[in-house]
């Protein structure tokens, strides 16, 4: 006998807003709704954010920590990192109003501090990265300090990987990002924001408008505006219902992170990270409440949203933590396996704003900003929905064209950077006759050749280029679509596998 699924009779049938997503922009967004009293509002989502990136987040309220050479060498890249320098300022606020929701047991602020530490097993990345961050620190007037890596509370990492330099960011920290998302829940269920524990299964449009959402049981709520924030996913549910819409296309950027008891040594009191480097996001250890930590650092474009993990990122978390950071960590409990797809965009901006039907609006790729600029962006699209001017740059439009940061040659070189910091960071090895500079000109002749065989003159950015070059489904995502645009015709068999060669 078929199994038909019942409609749940408690879930409202209309709502003047249904946001689609309860990760941290869905539920924050709620939440300034509500701050307004803009009407009714419902959140549907998962209760188990299945897959989703703020479930796995870190939660560092980081925007300078996470400087590289490119956060500041373009206007358009300026304007999309100072939307993490005007998001951090909101969170003090944020955390007086959510504290008092808050379950936990200890404060939702675990740490007040980052130290950014320089060690020699990178590459040049790791350097440029790094003073990249102290220029955007002094730049913006924030305030640092070099400090002796050893007094670093927590940091012991194995002598080959000990820090040359080490300074401390007084004014970035970081938050429980589970125990945030609770409190959010609470304060929303507490005063009138409806949460439905659900998945949406396709928009519902009349003519010109969105008019609604069908949800996984066939429920059908009607609403006077919907907001898509589900992440990666919001790509394949907009084209519910807008099938030729022609969109910026969206990656999944695979993360991985774990949450470990400490069972021996001194415990980590602020963020302990080092620079953005081999793709991703540097490796980083964040206190997570009462003699737990949070160690996290990978990156993967893949094909396929997923909730596992490879093996290799596993394996690459525990060996660079427990010598990168503090050799203890071989010794620690791991309580909680951590993984999410950050929602990658093909031009690394992201793409906020309404869509062309009426009553539909898009907030998502945000990358790995999400969590931290949440509030911030909360207010902007509360601000449009409401018919008022947006406080954010319009040129993260969803249906814009890509934004151009770089050339193809910089963009290959990029590839190279992070290729080599990867190579060194886990302990390659090349024939011992094998130079840095050969090393080098093979990574470049593959970038190279990548870019021959896309037939594509759009410049990508180098985790996107990592990606189109080792899988055959994104070579061709990304070629039909800058076709589309404007490409040059492509060739749609990639440089090789890729597999493996970096995290």
């Amino acid at each position: 006998m078929e199994h038909r699924q019942v409609a749940d009779p408690a879930v409202p049938r209309q709502a003047d807003v249904v946001i689609v997503g309860n990760g941290a922009l869905g539920l924050f967004l709620a939440d300034e709704l509500l701050e307004r009293r803009a009407g009714s509002v419902v959140v549907v989502g998962p209760s188990d954010r299945d897959a989703g990136a703020s479930r796995a987040a870190g939660a560092m309220l980081g925007c300078f920590g996470e400087t590289t050479s490119e956060s500041l060498r373009t206007d358009a890249a300026r304007t999309r990192f100072e939307l993490g320098v005007r998001g951090h300022e909101r969170w003090p606020d944020v955390l007086r109003r959510l504290e008092e929701y808050s379950s936990t047991g200890f404060p939702l602020q675990v740490a007040t501090e980052t130290h950014v530490v320089l060690n020699a097993i990178g590459a040049e990345l790791d350097t440029v990265n790094f003073e990249s961050m102290l220029k955007a620190l002094d730049e913006y007037g924030k305030p640092w300090s070099e400090v002796d890596p050893q007094d670093i509370p927590g940091f012991r990492p194995r002598t080959d990987a000990r820090a040359l330099r080490a300074v401390c960011l007084h004014e970035e920290g970081a938050v429980d990002g589970r125990g945030v998302l609770a409190a959010l829940e609470n304060r929303l269920t507490a005063t009138g924001v409806t949460l439905v524990d659900s998945t949406v299964r396709r928009l519902i449009g009349s003519g010109d408008a969105v008019t609604g959402v069908e949800l996984a049981d066939g429920t059908v709520i009607e609403a006077g505006a919907v907001v898509v924030a589900v992440g990666v996913r919001s790509e394949a549910l907009v084209r519910t219902v807008a099938a030729d819409l022609e969109l910026i296309p969206m990656f999944a950027g695979l993360g991985f992170a774990m949450i470990a008891q400490r069972t021996a040594g001194t415990p980590f009191s602020s963020v302990v990270r080092t620079p953005n480097r081999g793709f991703a996001c540097g490796l980083h250890v964040v206190p997570a409440g009462p003699g737990r930590e949070y160690i996290g650092a990978t990156n993967r474009l893949v094909d396929d949203v997923s909730n596992v993990t490879w093996v290799a990122d596993v394996r690459y978390l525990a060996q660079y933590g427990m010598q990168q950071l503090d050799e203890q960590i071989a010794r620690h409990e791991v309580v909680q396996w951590l993984s999410g797809n950050r929602p990658v965009t093909l031009d690394g901006f992201p793409m906020i704003g309404w869509l062309p039907m009426n009553g539909l609006y898009l907030m998502t790729g945000t990358y790995r900003d999400g969590f931290h600029c949440a509030p911030l962006l909360a207010t902007h699209v509360a601000n449009e929905l409401q018919g008022k001017p947006g406080t954010i740059d319009p040129m993260f439009s969803p249906t814009r064209r890509p934004i151009v940061t770089r050339t193809i040659d910089w963009s290959v070189e990029e590839y190279v950077q992070h290729n080599m910091a990867a190579w060194f960071e886990t302990g390659a090895e090349a024939a011992p006759q094998m130079t840095t500079t050969q090393l080098a000109a093979f990574y470049r002749a593959r970038g190279t050749e990548a870019y021959e065989k896309l037939g594509v003159d759009y410049a990508l950015g180098p985790d996107v280029l990592w990606y189109a070059e080792g899988s055959l489904v994104g070579a061709r995502r990304v070629a039909r679509y800058l076709r589309r645009v404007g490409g040059e015709t492509p060739v749609l068999a990639p440089a090789s596998s890729g597999i493996g060669d970096a995290r």
